[in-house]
């Protein structure tokens, strides 16, 4: 049975209203005063008399949003290139080579990614503690890396299934490495999986709270998470601003996702080889 673009359209349009929903709400809460939003009955469409700037300039002015931001970008984009590199040597390692060692290195990086990041942040702790890497961005940047790479792996490892491996065969019979073929041929053919890896690891090290809270204390080298935190007092929430830094920090993971976009398609070695 055939179905009707207009209801593909419109099943498609409410999943992604429902989705996309708490950031709307977000920005509306970010533009509204605290006794609007606070309200027995808040609109769900803000008054246009009522919107006001106020909160983005607050925050800029109360509190160091923009150390925060470079904290947080130093971080996520060492994390993605650390990971990145790891993940993509174990994810084609894991997909052209079938021994017993690698099956094992395999299942030890699934069984990684299961453990939560609350039952590993106290060997991290006492680990940095040793090698003095507390208090550092440059720690929670290994920090990172090391939760994101197991899963990356895998996904790399999918991505090199999917490209015939007589390609690079053929690269070999015209006098390349096996190194010098999966850096010519299997690594240019997998920018799709490097552009999904790279998009996981910037959520994942833009988005982390226990390792940021736990392995780093000095107010200078707060992330965005950590930061948000501080807008939450004993007794009150300034709801405005909160939503309005929250709002802020969901621009670089757009901008992420809209430059890695392109990269997004598969099916780039449809037809390489003949069948």
């Amino acid at each position: 049975m055939q179905r009707s673009p207009v209801g593909t359209t419109v099943l498609a349009t409410l999943i992604a209203a429902f989705i996309l929903f708490p950031v709307y709400w977000m920005v509306v809460t970010s533009l509204l005063p605290t006794d609007i939003v606070l309200s027995r009955d808040p609109p769900l469409l803000p008054p246009l008399s009522a919107i006001s700037l106020q909160a983005y300039a607050d925050v800029f002015e109360r509190k160091p949003l923009l150390t925060w931001l470079v904290n947080t970008l130093f971080v996520t984009l060492g994390s993605v290139a650390v990971a990145l590199v790891i993940s993509t040597l174990a994810g084609y390692s894991l997909s052209r080579f079938r021994t017993r060692g690698q099956q094992t290195a395999g299942f030890v990086l699934l069984l990684s990614k299961m453990l939560p990041p609350t039952l590993i942040v106290i060997p991290f702790f006492i680990m940095f503690t040793s090698f003095g890497l507390i208090d550092s961005l440059f720690g929670l940047m290994l920090a990172n890396a090391a939760v994101g790479v197991p899963f990356a792996s895998w996904l790399m490892k999918g991505f090199f299934d999917g490209i015939p491996y007589e390609l690079e065969q053929a690269a070999m019979i015209d006098g390349c490495s096996e190194l010098g073929a999966m850096r010519r041929i299997a690594v240019p053919l997998c920018r799709p999986g490097i552009a999904a890896s790279a998009v996981y690891l910037g959520i994942v090290a833009w988005a982390d709270f226990v390792f940021a809270r736990t392995l780093v204390s000095q107010p200078a080298n707060w992330v965005l998470t950590v930061g948000l935190q501080s807008f939450v007092g004993e007794h009150s929430v300034d709801w405005a601003m909160l939503m309005a830094a929250g709002s802020l920090s969901l621009i670089p993971v757009v901008i992420l996702f809209l430059l890695l976009e392109p990269f997004l398609v598969s099916g780039m070695t449809h037809g390489a080889v003949a069948n």
